[in-house]
């Protein structure tokens, strides 16, 4: 049995529900894989000391934090997360940021060690629309990414992690991807991540 750990977020700004809140807490474990679940808050530092609270806690080889992506309408598998806080809309403690690092000195950007290739050919084979991203945004998503990649790497990296944006789902926007297909393809990640973790087969992205 291996041990992986999913997080979503809380609702946010204009959003009366957040369905990663519902993903993470509804997917559905694999063979073979314990998941172990947590919701964030969508606040900058915050969200980032729960997440690295929740990895020293549960001890996953492996975590994907999902985050809602209003503007997207497919599954976004996220390659890089950059140092830069950059958002007028309130998080939920009412935090702006303007061109700020998240991690003073830190790198400009840091990859995902997540098998994401291997992410994008199994969803792809299962006809759920994705895509590999470039940008994780400015906003939260991007500083949790940033933020506890940052510290994994400086610990010699004992959790492999990486982010995935959902689009909304048809209730929120009539274009939006189902919540069923959404629950599936979350499922499928943690197959592949179960499926390519024998052979350390993780991100394509040399480090």
């Amino acid at each position: 049995m291996i041990k992986f750990l999913v997080t979503g977020f809380e609702p946010f700004a204009e959003f009366s529900v957040n369905p990663t809140q519902t993903l993470a807490l509804m997917a559905e474990a694999p063979a073979g894989v314990q998941l172990a679940r947590l919701v964030l808050p969508v606040i900058v530092g915050e969200c980032v000391a729960q997440m690295l609270q929740a990895i020293d806690a549960e001890q996953p080889a492996a975590a994907i934090s999902l985050g809602l992506a209003a503007g997207r309408k497919i599954v976004s598998l996220e390659r890089l997360a950059i140092n830069c806080d950059d958002f007028e809309r309130p998080d939920n403690a009412g935090n702006t940021r303007r061109d700020e690092r998240i991690v003073p000195n830190g790198a400009l950007a840091l990859p995902t060690t997540l098998p994401i290739r291997q992410m994008e050919a199994a969803l792809r084979s299962d006809g759920i629309p994705v895509e590999i991203s470039y940008s994780a945004g400015t906003y939260v998503c991007n500083h949790l990414f940033y933020g506890v990649q940052s510290e994994l790497f400086r610990r010699g990296r004992p959790c492999r992690y990486g982010f995935a944006h959902l689009p909304p789902t048809p209730d929120m926007d009539p274009e939006g991807l189902p919540l069923e297909t959404q629950l599936r393809a979350v499922k499928r990640l943690f197959e592949t991540l179960r499926d390519t973790a024998k052979g350390d087969d993780w991100s394509s992205l040399p480090l």
